[in-house]
This record gives C-alpha cells, sequence and structure tokens, in this order.
C-alpha cells in the first residue's frame, strides 16, 4: 500500500456554544487504504465527517487534501476536487430507474446539463459506465426497476454505485451499515472489500465486526479527541480502548 497521504487533518476544533465537539483533532489517511474512525455516541464522529464534507466550518484547523487546503471550501468544491460522502451527498430519485439515477451521477460529473437527459440514456459513453458502476456494487440486476421498489439494502448499494459512477478520490462512508440486517450488511461488507486499494475511505461505523473486516488503521475519538491511533491489531490490544468503549467486543 502507498504510504503517500491522501487526507491530512491537523488540529481541527468546531464548538457548538459551550459544548466542544472535535477538539484538536489530527489524523491522516494513506491513499488506497481504509481509514475508520470509531467512539462512543456523542464522540463527535459526525461533526468530523461534517466538517470534512464541508457541511459546516472549522473553528480552526487544516484539512488537506492531496496537499491542497480545503478546510474553507464549500461541499461542492470538494466534491469537484474528489472528495464524496456517501448515503449523505447522493439524491437518489425514487420513481427513476436504478440505472437513470446513476446515469444522472455519471452527466453531474461530467458538468453535463440535465437538458439533455433523453440523448444520454441513448449514448454508450454515459451508459457503459452507469452499468459499470452498478456491477460494482452487485446491482446490475436491478438497473430497470424503481428506486422506490428496491430493498433498503441495495438503496444503500445505489448510494455507493451513485458516488462512484462521480469517480471520488476519497469516499466518507458514514455508518452504511445502519438499519441494514445481518445478510444486508455482508453483501455491504464484501462490496466494500472489493474496492480495498482501489478507493482510499474514511469509514465511520458502530459495527466492530465490519470495523475489523475493513480497516487498516483506525482512530478512536473520545470525547470529541483522539484517544488512540494504530493498526486494527493494535486498537483492539490497547486497554485503555476496551475500557473506554470496545469491551467485550475486543475480546
Amino acid at each position: 500500500m502507498a504510504e503517500e497521504a491522501l487526507l491530512q487533518v491537523e488540529d481541527l476544533k468546531k464548538s457548538f456554544g459551550g459544548v466542544t465537539a472535535v477538539d484538536g483533532v489530527s489524523m491522516t489517511v494513506r491513499r488506497g487504504e481504509v481509514h475508520a474512525v470509531i467512539g462512543p455516541n456523542g464522540a463527535g464522529k459526525t461533526t468530523l465527517i461534517s466538517l470534512l464534507a464541508g457541511e459546516i466550518g472549522p473553528d480552526r484547523g487544516r484539512i488537506l487534501l492531496g496537499g491542497r487546503d480545503i478546510a474553507r471550501q464549500p461541499a461542492y468544491a470538494r466534491a469537484r476536487l474528489g472528495l464524496a460522502r456517501s448515503f449523505q451527498i447522493t439524491s437518489v430519485v425514487p420513481e427513476m430507474r436504478v440505472l437513470d439515477n446513476v446515469l444522472l451521477a455519471v452527466l453531474a460529473r461530467d458538468g453535463r446539463s440535465f437538458r439533455f437527459w433523453h440523448p444520454a440514456r441513448s449514448d454508450p459513453a454515459l451508459v457503459r459506465p452507469a452499468e459499470a458502476a452498478l456491477e460494482r456494487v452487485s446491482l446490475a440486476h436491478a438497473a430497470g426497476e424503481r428506486a422506490d421498489a428496491i430493498s433498503h439494502g441495495e438503496h444503500r448499494q445505489l448510494e455507493i454505485a451513485m458516488t462512484l459512477a462521480a469517480e471520488p478520490e476519497l469516499l466518507l462512508l458514514d455508518e452504511p451499515m445502519a438499519g441494514m440486517s445481518a445478510e444486508e450488511s455482508r453483501r455491504m461488507t464484501g462490496i466494500l472489500e472489493g474496492l480495498k486499494g482501489e478507493k482510499t475511505m474514511l469509514l465511520v461505523e458502530h459495527d466492530m465486526d465490519v470495523v475489523f473486516a475493513l480497516a487498516d488503521r483506525i482512530d478512536v475519538l473520545v470525547g470529541g479527541r483522539i484517544a488512540a491511533s494504530g493498526t486494527p491489531e493494535a486498537v483492539r490490544a490497547d486497554e485503555a480502548v476496551r475500557r473506554a468503549y470496545l469491551g467485550d467486543e475486543a475480546v
């Protein structure tokens, strides 16, 4: 795995009134790795992801994407630079076909106007990448179905496909297993495993089985601060982390 840093976070802080949600967080996500952020409820994970995605601004600190400081860039500018927050920034159109939803993402990636929607549906240069994205997430079989007719797990797969169609460098995955059945979770884990090494991923997830199956490195966030950082093996063996968060799941 390449050691080149794709994302660097330096002394990031965000407060809401008298509550400091993210308190001096620094972290490095290397290109090609799956980097997980875990922590108890209220640890600041959602605020951290929102800061990285550009949905809120920091009080201080830097966010470097490929060496460029994006901390004051709006969310749309970050998307153009290759950062995508899956399950949050994507907007599935329920009454449209699954394939057409991904095709919209391809059009947006290419900067094309949606006025050319009907010609786009017959353009192989646009349809092929949309079909390929569905294939990557094991959803090709549902290409012709309406998006509101597929299951919750398949809806999440569609959102991943739409994100992949935008060809991002960094995927921010915010609780990708939320609300899934055990079988749907296993399927999504397999899909994300298939993307390892190809896409850099920052994963926030409560399911520790998923985290330890996917992550190359883990940061443990407690009280808005990084309490521990390292490989899954090192984090699992950290006594302070076991007591504060993992508990019996670390055994």
